[in-house]
């Protein structure tokens, strides 16, 4: 007995060191944050980890992008995001899938000049793979002041 309590000492602390994120609400939500602050601070690699390879991305102007698409438009500054506020969200959680809803105000640069507020409705579908939430599906749609 007195050799196993070591033992099992140490699986508990090497399982918890190496458990990551779990499939949460609160993992979800951040993992959306976090995907806004890549795209405001037009990071590609934090952009890659944060997007699935079968990305469906439907923009409020109905323009649809997949993963790499998406991506580029970003990283080349063709769509130049300055600010993503949350006014509303609402995560579920099913498994390995999440979906957030809500409401966002976006602020984008054209021409160095912050451009009128879009207020969008938005629904976004995670794939939760490889140990974190990654954005599978994205649809928005303009919404009134």
């Amino acid at each position: 007995m007195k050799k196993l309590v070591p033992i099992l000492l140490l699986f508990l602390v090497w399982s918890t060191s190496f458990a990551g994120i779990k499939p949460s609400k609160q993992s979800l939500q951040d993992a959306e944050i976090n995907r806004f602050k890549s795209m405001i601070a037009v990071d590609k690699n934090g952009l890659d980890k944060s997007i699935h390879k079968d990305l469906y991305y439907c923009h409020s102007s109905a323009t649809i992008d997949n993963k790499e698409s998406y991506i580029e438009s970003i990283v080349s500054k063709k769509t130049i995001y300055h600010k993503i506020d949350i006014e509303e969200s609402n995560a579920r959680v099913y498994g390995n899938i999440g979906i957030n809803t809500g409401i966002l105000n976006v602020i984008n640069l054209k021409d160095g000049v912050e451009q009128p507020v879009n207020r969008i409705r938005y629904t976004g579908v995670y794939l939760f793979e490889d140990g974190r939430w990654q954005l599978v599906s994205w649809q928005t749609t303009k919404s009134p002041k």
